[in-house]
């Protein structure tokens, strides 16, 4: 079942908590294979930190690896803990509580949890890689404007994701709600 069809033509209770369960499914897979994908960036810039010791790089080099591999320890340690929040959904709950999480968790979260943690991470991924590929007042210059498109695209990508998906699946709990509690 597609989460789309929901605003297009009324369903039953049963198919909407598969449309749940579909979407709680996909993306506790997304949120395994991203937690993967950081534990594996933290890996390559924990060796990276080491060879530049050896290496004899530029300290400021060195220290911008640092900055990235705290970063990307501490963006796993959040999707972890996130991940563990999203973890034991019940379904048998009663159906206004169900339905009052479902419309929690899909509501649109520019930023989970506390903002300033989100913000200190960004701005330390641009730190790190500001510091790894120093150069010229140019490079310096292509590096940020290079991250504020990325930052950009991920979030248009994300928006429009849970606009597609989980939007609908918030918009029908909060429409059911309301006919129940009236």
């Amino acid at each position: 079942m597609e989460t789309n069809h929901i605003n297009q033509s009324p369903i039953d209770l049963e198919s909407f908590i598969r449309g749940l369960k579909t979407e709680d499914e996909r993306n506790l897979k997304m949120m395994q294979n991203m937690q993967n994908f950081i534990w594996g960036v933290a890996t390559i810039y924990s060796l990276i930190s080491i060879f530049n010791v050896f290496l004899q790089v530029p300290w400021y080099k060195s220290f911008g690896a640092f900055i990235l591999l705290l970063v990307f320890i501490g963006y796993g340690l959040r999707s972890r803990i996130y991940k563990r929040k999203m973890e034991p959904i019940d379904y048998g709950i009663p159906t206004i509580e169900m339905l009052k999480k479902a419309a929690y968790r899909y509501r649109l979260q520019i930023f989970r949890g506390n903002v300033i943690i989100e913000i200190t991470l960004i701005l330390l991924v641009d730190i790190g890689i500001c510091l790894m590929l120093y150069g010229t007042i140019f490079s310096f210059l292509f590096i940020q404007g290079f991250f504020v498109f990325v930052s950009a695209v991920t979030f248009l990508v994300g928006y429009i994701m849970w606009k597609k998906r989980q939007k609908p699946l918030r918009e029908y709990a909060l429409n059911l709600l309301k006919e129940i509690q009236s």
